[in-house]
């Protein structure tokens, strides 16, 4: 059973807060996946007295109904809901639901017992990330209390974007799930609790060593871990190189049965914690090390949300070789308005070698990102949307506000965002037939007095690629790139992974954070797009006055059903349902 804390408590406020957040998740979830776009309906028989505030909601459930009131009304689904939940049976009976009860009928409500005995395992399995997910999200409400007391939060920086992303994904069963092996404790390393550390670095002989850069070998090693090695190895060094780890996964890994054989024979090298500290980002295995100014993308034997978190050889590749496809296009690309944080390469041991398990290589795979100066002056967007805990305003009114020196007309500032976001998504895909998962948490917004100067767009493994445009391209086959690459889709697949990453996923967030701060109707914001496209309907290229055209008049756009996908165990090959076209709706 999840906690109920007295109300003297200290935690009790985050307590609530992180229940509302899971609630609203789930709820919002479930509506979106079971196609029901609008929950208001009137509920007859129900005393107003019992209900909070608002717009009373009815949301079908096998064994009767939800009821409950809507506070806001969100075009993109992310509505916003009373305290207050009761069931209407069908026999008419009204109870009163707790959240533990709500969680159980929206499973059941989604579920589908099979003949493989597995449906009571699913429900369990699903009611323990979703308890995970909540009791993470207040515990680290809770920290941020303790050590921002009495303070007045200000507008933040990288590094305070990257940790203050608390709420996660607003689309998702337990957007704060974090389940280790062993469930180990793992709250230091977590970014919401502030977490700076060392990292972890071993020697890999080069005969066990597996590596591909874009150009020149660029790991971003501090000189005194370069040091430490020489130090350590003597002449040898020179027969090695040498691979971070996160602490996390270094404790882990080593001591494993069938790795301590590796450090025996000196294929493996330990030389422990050292170097400079690394930051940890809002995808909690990520990390950036300030006095480097270097990135690495780290693998993490721990489940965040619904995926262990490792690299694996074929990630690793499809990676590189969209670094590969970006550095040739870099003019066709970028701009002022739009860049891209590379990926440079990455480094692991041979799953060839007669000494290593094949299957422990994702474990030991790291992929470096060097991080641009300019991109260090930039906020993860996602981040930029939530509220600091216990405020209504979005970080981005507060960054807005301190650049621009006054409030700003928030209309005039969407349509400017529109100009280094959406414009540039479709120019780019239109051009180049190159489609960037430029959802909320990969990208980055730079402000220049307030008002948005460059989107960058990061996590290159999540790029697609126009299998005919690219692969018919005069530049492609001196890439190099496998024919087989899974960087390749059907021109429809990237088309579709471009209207969910950046439309419904990405744009959809900006919208309902700048609407529900004014409190105005989120068809404001939408009609403000659509008039855009309906001038990019107009450019002289065919495909992105189609791409404009189709994203005016489709009554649906494709959405990732994430509570469906969980349920159903689909985390690499996530279903998609359709949603409702905010600018036609709006219209």
């Amino acid at each position: 059973m999840l906690p109920t804390p007295h109300a003297t408590c200290p935690s009790y406020a985050s307590h609530l807060l992180a229940k509302e957040a899971t609630l609203r998740a789930l709820l919002n979830s479930y509506l979106r996946e079971t196609g029901c776009h609008d929950p208001r309906h009137a509920a007859p028989g129900l005393a107003s007295s019992l209900l909070d505030a608002g717009e009373p909601i009815r949301v079908p459930l096998p064994q009767g109904e939800l009821i409950g009131t809507l506070r806001y009304f969100s075009l993109s689904g992310q509505h916003r809901f009373g305290s207050a939940f009761y069931l209407r049976d069908e026999r008419g009976r009204v109870v009163p639901l707790d959240m533990q009860d709500i969680i159980q009928r929206l499973l059941e409500a989604l579920s589908t017992p099979g003949a493989d005995n597995t449906h009571e395992l699913r429900l369990w399995d699903m009611r323990d990330k979703i308890h995970n997910s909540f009791t993470r999200m207040a515990s680290h409400l809770d920290d941020f209390r303790r050590r921002h007391a009495g303070e007045t939060p200000s507008a933040p920086d990288f590094i305070g974007a990257e940790q203050s992303l608390y709420l996660g994904h607003p689309f998702h069963p337990f957007p704060k799930c974090s389940q280790g092996v062993e469930r180990r404790v793992f709250d230091d390393f977590s970014p919401e609790r502030g977490a700076r550390f060392r990292l972890h670095y071993l020697a890999v002989r080069r005969d066990l060593l597996v590596e591909a850069w874009l150009e020149a070998p660029d790991t971003g090693l501090a000189d005194e871990v370069l040091e430490a090695a020489r130090e350590r190895l003597g002449k040898r060094h020179v027969d090695y190189a040498v691979l971070p780890m996160h602490p996390w996964q270094a404790d882990y890994l080593l001591p494993q049965p069938d790795v301590r054989p590796l450090l025996d024979a000196g294929l493996l090298v330990d030389l422990g914690i050292l170097g400079p500290l690394a930051h940890a980002t809002s995808s909690v295995r990520s990390v950036w090390v300030p006095e480097t100014g270097h990135g690495y993308k780290l693998p993490l034997q721990v489940r965040i949300t619904n995926l262990i978190r490792e690299n694996t050889l074929e990630q690793s590749r499809r990676t590189l070789d969209a670094a590969r496809v970006i550095h040739h296009l870099h003019d066709d690309l970028e701009s002022d308005a739009f860049r891209v944080v590379m990926e440079t390469g990455y480094r692991t041991l041979d799953g060839d070698h007669p000494a290593l398990a094949a299957h422990r290589v994702p474990a030991f795979t790291v992929i470096c990102r060097p991080m641009p100066a300019e991109a260090r002056e930039a906020c993860v967007v996602a981040s930029l949307l939530e509220p600091y805990p216990g405020e209504d305003e979005p970080k981005l009114i507060a960054a807005i506000r301190q650049g621009a020196g006054c409030e700003p007309d928030l209309h005039r500032w969407f349509a400017a965002y529109l100009e280094v976001a959406m414009v540039p998504i479709l120019e780019v895909l239109a051009r180049t037939g190159v489609s960037f998962e430029a959802h909320l948490q990969n990208t980055q917004l730079r402000l220049e007095g307030g008002w948005p100067r460059t989107l960058f767009v990061r996590d290159l493994e999540g790029v697609s690629l126009d299998r005919e445009r690219v692969t018919g391209a005069a530049w492609w086959p001196g890439l190099g790139i496998a024919a087989d690459s899974p960087l390749l889709y059907p021109a429809e697949v990237a088309w579709q992974r471009t209207q969910y990453y950046f439309f419904v996923n990405h744009l959809g967030g900006v919208v309902h954070a700048l609407a529900s701060h004014l409190g105005v109707d989120e068809g404001e914001f939408w009609r403000l797009a659509g008039e855009r496209l309906a001038r990019l309907r107009e450019a002289p290229d065919p495909r992105l006055a189609g791409y404009a055209e189709e994203l005016l008049q489709a009554d649906h756009w494709p959405a990732k059903a994430n509570f469906l996908s969980c349920f159903r165990q689909r985390g690499d090959t996530p279903l998609f349902i359709d949603v409702i076209n905010p600018i036609k709706r709006a219209r």
